[in-house]
């Protein structure tokens, strides 16, 4: 599904980018570079995150063991998504274009990527939702990434649902009203910090990692959310002064 999400967006990325008239190969390099970044990311971050628990798996197997257990498996989304950010603005960089220019094609890629993958989640029980009564809950067999034989909460198709609404908001915003174009990358990581700090709540995983009252997740959308206020009044008080 993963696979399927890179190449889903990389064709939207790649026919919006020339249907807006911008250099679709630019676009398609950027993106391409964006996901290997997100990969890196996704995987240092939850290795930051299971810390503790690969430490007490080592001493229980093995260093070389446990190493490669948690090397082959395990991805944080945030690691994933800061990751592909990073790599998409040094990619632009070295183009040297402006990698505003493309956001409307390239910030729905990313939640067509992200989409798909929590669709991939789904399939294999990871990131698997809380226990509940509800009749909408999915049931996994024995050997599945969740706990077998108990009723949970799809959250993994809450997310991928979220994230394909969020792809026809953002394209609808930018051809209604062209001059939110600099602003979709801070539209989709406000929306979508929000959505997840909710999420989170229904989720049933130890992985994600818990602090205090939130999971590292919540912690890391309220950073989010926050910088991102922060940011917008400071550019604010800029354009007034000036």
């Amino acid at each position: 599904m993963a696979a399927a999400g890179i190449i889903c967006g990389l064709l939207f990325v790649f026919i919006y980018a020339r249907k807006l008239k911008l250099d679709a190969e630019n676009a398609a390099y950027i993106y391409t570079f964006g996901f290997i970044g997100a990969g890196i990311g996704a995987k240092i971050l939850y290795l930051i995150i299971s810390a503790g628990q690969i430490i007490e798996h080592m001493k229980t197997v093995g260093f070389m063991e446990g190493a490669l257990h948690y090397i082959q498996g395990g991805l944080v989304y945030y690691g994933g998504l800061f990751g592909a950010i990073g790599a998409a603005f040094l990619t632009a960089r070295y183009l040297k274009v402006d990698i505003r220019d493309y956001y409307p094609a390239l910030v729905p890629g990313i939640a067509i990527l992200a989409g798909f993958g929590r669709i991939g989640c789904f399939l294999a029980g990871c990131c698997y939702g809380a226990q509940t009564h509800s009749s909408f809950s999915v049931i996994y067999p024995e050997g599945s990434g969740a706990p077998c034989g108990v009723p949970l909460v799809p959250i993994q198709l809450y997310e991928a649902m979220f994230e394909f609404v969020i792809i026809a908001v953002l394209v609808l915003l930018y051809e209604n009203k062209s001059s939110v174009k600099p602003h979709l990358l801070k539209i989709y990581c406000c929306t979508y910090a929000i959505v997840r700090f909710i999420l989170e709540f229904w989720r049933g995983d130890d992985v994600r990692g818990l602090w205090g009252t939130y999971s590292t997740s919540q912690w890391i959308s309220l950073l989010l959310i926050t910088f991102i206020a922060v940011k917008e009044v400071l550019n604010t008080r800029r354009k007034e002064e000036k």
